[in-house]
């Protein structure tokens, strides 16, 4: 199922999936596109390690990571159009599966709001990289 929320963020379900399974496809996704290894940011271990600290739940996710990368042919088109658009990049692609859903793995990005020839070139991008994971995972219909 794949579903764009009010503030853009454009979420896939991946499924039925594991997670190992499911960042794998992600991270040769990557390198068919061309791009560098992204950075990669253990975001749930975070917020768990956190919980106790700062009040939230240790539980929100069974794993999350977020993927940090850039392009520098979108990063050249966006900023060559506006040079204040380097706070668009890195572009970033989130995978994550919840407590008791190990099988349902979510990828989320957030697509540039730009209505410019350098945004689009950047939402192409990112459903290239979407239907790569497909692919990859052997989810593609």
């Amino acid at each position: 199922m794949a579903r764009a929320a009010d503030s853009e963020l454009i979420e896939r379900e991946l499924q039925p999936l594991a997670y190992a399974d499911a960042r794998t496809a992600l991270l040769d996704a990557f390198v068919e596109e061309g791009l560098a290894p992204p950075a990669v940011s253990q975001f749930g271990e975070m917020l768990a390690r956190t919980a106790r600290d700062l009040g939230h739940r240790a539980d929100l996710y069974e794993q999350a990571e977020i993927f940090s990368f850039c392009s520098a042919q979108v990063s050249g088109r966006m900023v060559a159009e506006d040079v204040r658009h380097i706070a668009l990049c890195p572009m970033t692609i989130a995978l994550y599966t919840l407590p008791g859903r190990p099988r349902t793995v979510f990828l989320v990005s957030r697509p540039p709001a730009l209505q410019t020839p350098g945004g689009e070139f950047a939402r192409a991008l990112l459903r290239r990289i979407v239907e790569r994971v497909l692919d990859n995972a052997g989810l593609h219909r």
